[in-house]
Formats: structure tokens, sequence, C-alpha cells
């Protein structure tokens, strides 16, 4: 954790869904915190909870999800609210306002029958930062600012005339247009070759560092949050399995899960074979006993199955849930 102002305090979420095989628990009891200027990557397997969690955040699930705990956002005003009391009117006015979102995939985001500009000024209008024609000049700065060219051009078009790269540009544009104090992240990157994806992730970090905003950014590439966390929450399950500083993460890996994660990654220093996770992340209904990764862990004994690991706790924030974080042997 920075020496920063706390941002963001997220404590014992927990999101179900209630399905015709049973109830699925797809977040279970995860606390997390965000400081301002600080980057949290929340990083796992498709199915571990990260989207669940962001969308749970946002509040933007279906009707028939339940959602518990506590999700403390400071405002602009230092005023603390609690996202998951609100009313959906009360939402409305922190959603865009003081609590941003870039989503996975910005083709199905953007409307295809509304302008670019448009797009990047509704959410100012929504929120009565200015009239229609400052949003309008606002958005063409905008634009200018995620590095897209010749910005009042763009901001006449329409997203089926722009690259993917242009489009998830967009997307930070219409996210930062209302100077949030978070943004919520979710896969910015994944449909995108690795030259623009590099360049957007500068953007996001230069972006971050002018506006002084909080990223929590969620990924299931290790590589991608080398480059851009200053912390690490590894997912599995639903659950919390490890966290600490990036450097911790990925020096001083204590759960078997966050190893295989790290093994799966190509290192040009030491080519050689990958190394895969075993097995699949299995669907829970209901609750489970057990540690959840305990079918895919060489380490696993009778007591993983029948007992939940807590999070022990290690030096500097580092955190572990595995009922053998003390051992420093490769699974």
């Amino acid at each position: 954790m920075t020496n920063s102002e706390l941002i963001l305090d997220v404590r014992n979420l927990t999101t179900s869904f209630q399905t015709p095989n049973g109830e699925v628990i797809a977040v279970n009891d995860l606390s997390f915190s965000l400081a301002d200027g600080e980057t949290l990557a929340i990083v796992g397997e498709s199915g571990c909870g990260k989207s669940v969690t962001s969308f749970s955040l946002m509040r933007l699930l279906a009707s028939q999800a339940r959602v518990h705990g506590q999700a403390l956002l400071s405002g602009h005003d230092g005023r603390q609210i609690d996202l998951l009391q609100l009313s959906d009117a009360e939402m409305e006015k922190v959603r865009g306002r003081q609590l941003g979102m870039i989503f996975q995939e910005p083709m199905t985001s953007l409307n295809p029958l509304n302008r670019i500009g448009d797009q990047i000024g509704e959410a100012m209008l929504a929120h009565g930062l200015c009239s229609r024609d400052e949003a309008r000049q606002r958005a063409v700065g905008l634009l200018e600012m995620v590095g897209i060219a010749d910005p009042r051009l763009r901001a006449r078009q329409y997203p089926h005339q722009m690259s993917g790269g242009m489009r998830q540009r967009v997307m930070i544009a219409i996210a930062l247009a209302c100077k949030p104090r978070v943004l919520i992240a979710d896969e910015p990157t994944t449909a995108l070759d690795v030259t623009i994806q590099a360049q957007i992730l500068r953007l996001i970090r230069r972006l971050q560092r002018e506006a002084g905003m909080g990223v929590l950014f969620i990924t299931h590439d290790m590589g991608v949050v080398s480059q851009v966390a200053d912390r690490v929450a590894v997912m599995y399950g639903g659950q919390l399995v490890e966290t600490g500083s990036t450097r911790a993460i990925f020096t001083q890996a204590r759960h078997p899960y966050t190893r295989g994660l790290l093994a799966s990654v190509p290192n040009p220093k030491k080519p050689g074979r990958l190394v895969g996770i075993a097995g699949q992340v299995e669907t829970i209904y209901g609750e489970h006993l057990g540690c959840r990764f305990a079918n895919r862990c060489a380490l696993a004994v009778d007591l993983c199955h029948r007992t939940r690991p807590s999070l022990s706790e290690f030096p500097q924030g580092h955190q572990v849930r595995c009922h053998f974080a003390d051992r420093t042997d490769t699974p």
C-alpha cells in the first residue's frame, strides 16, 4: 500500500447468482483497497470472478445477482459512500463521475448509431458538467489527449470507421470524460495486437499520473501486470488467493496457483518449455469447504479438500490463502 489517500475500500464482497442447478457464488468474501494514484491488478483465469467483481462495483449486474459486503468510495468532495448501498438513482450520479470503466470489447460497448463525439460528451451532459457545445469541444480535446490524430474529424465519425486500437482509445476517453476518482479497466488490451497493446498501456499510465486517479486493472495476462501494476491481487474460484506488491508476487510468489500463472508466461531469458496448470476451473455451487484450487494443486492433501485456508500474513502486506504458504519449494 502506498502512503497516498485511500479512495476505494472493498470489504467482504460476495456476489452470487441463482441458476437452475443451484446458487453459484462467483465472488466469495473478497476484500482489497486502492489508493489515490495506485494501480491494483486483479489477475486470474477466465471464470475466476474478475469481471464479476468490476460489474458488482459498477452495479451493472442482472437483477438476479445478489451482492453483499461493502465498497467504500471516497468521492471528489472527500465524502465516503458505500456503492453497494446506493439506490439506482444515486448510483447513476456516481457511475461515470466518480467511478469510470473501460469495457473489455469496445465494438460492443460503443453505440454504432451515434457519432464518437456525442458518445464521449454523453456522460458530461448527464452529470450536468457543461453545455452541449462545451461537451463537443471537450470531446475533441479528449480524443486529442488519448492520441487520436485529427480529433475534430474523428469526433464526427462512427465506431465502424475506426480501427480496434482507436475504438479502445475512444473507450478510454469516455471513461475519463468526467475525471473519475477510480478507473476500472476490464481487460482493455485483450483484443489488440502487441504493438497497440503497449501503446494503450502507456497511455493509461500517463493519464493516471496526470489525473492522479486510482486504477483497478483487470487482466489474465501476467506480462501486462508486470508493466502496469503497483500491487497485485490474484483470484481463483471467486476468492482472493494471494496479494502483495508486484515485486513480491513476481519474485516471492507463495501460492501454487500464482506460481503456475508465472510459469506459464514466456521468458526470453529462460527459454524452454512452458508449464501449464493441469485441470480446469470448477464451477462451484453453494458453499465450498476446502481450498478451491485443491483439485489442480500438486501440494494438496486431505486437509486441503476438507478445510478452507485463511489468508496468512507475510511482511509488507503480502497475503496468501494456502495451508502451505510457508513452503518455498515449487510445487
